[in-house]
């Protein structure tokens, strides 16, 4: 038998009505921004009552880190496991610049930049953050130190490499914030060209496996 709560809503357990909540929180993160997370909008958009939203997460600092991290995870895992199809160690980093340059990005550049700016006041946050960032490095780490055993990459610190390059890519973050005009074929092409002189390849070795992408579909 289907029990159901006084909204008519039918009830779930616990671990999926959880899901379900964080799920909307994350929407929400990327969509209106962390200022906009509280336990009266998300339970809006679910259907629920507030209090449902507080037992579940049990201050506002653990709402807004959970919903921070879904979000940040699964834009992680989008980008990189697109990149991983590709077998050559080039190709994977290409499509992460593509990826990470693209001008569609700006909602997660600019959730981004909210949890920056918030988690000087919020422990559970910058918990949270400090440990997204490190789960990026970690993962572009592991494709550079791939590319340097296969002889494709000149590097002599792969961590280093991939500190530096996310910090390229980080810095576009306060760009869309203040909705200036990006041209974002010129910024690909400052970025990637950094890019290729961190990883130790020629001038237009990236561009050169856009160019064998392209032909090979």
């Amino acid at each position: 038998m289907t029990s159901t709560s006084r909204t008519g809503r039918r009830r779930l357990p616990a671990g999926e009505r959880r899901a379900e909540i964080l799920r909307a929180a994350s929407e929400i993160a990327v969509s209106e921004g962390l200022d906009k997370l509280t336990a009266k909008r998300v339970a809006q958009a679910v259907g629920v009552v507030p209090g449902l939203v507080d037992y579940h997460f049990k201050s506002a600092d653990e709402l807004v880190a959970a919903a921070f991290s879904h979000a940040a995870t699964a834009d992680n895992d989008t980008v990189f496991e697109h990149a991983a199809r590709s077998d050559h160690p080039v190709d994977q980093v290409r499509h992460l610049m593509q990826a990470w340059l693209h001008e569609d990005r700006d909602p997660v550049s600019l959730l981004w930049l909210d949890a920056w700016q918030a988690s000087r006041r919020r422990p559970a946050l910058l918990t949270a953050v400090t440990r997204q960032m490190k789960a990026a490095q970690d993962r572009l780490e592991a494709h550079i130190e791939a590319g340097v055993s296969q002889g494709c990459f000149r590097v002599d610190n792969a961590g280093y490499a991939a500190m530096h390059i996310l910090v390229l890519i980080d810095g576009l973050s306060p760009q869309a914030a203040m909705r200036t005009k990006i041209d974002y074929a010129e910024v690909r092409e400052l970025i990637t060209a950094t890019a290729e002189r961190i990883l130790g390849l020629g001038e237009g070795a990236l561009a050169a496996a856009r160019d064998h992408d392209r032909t090979d579909t």
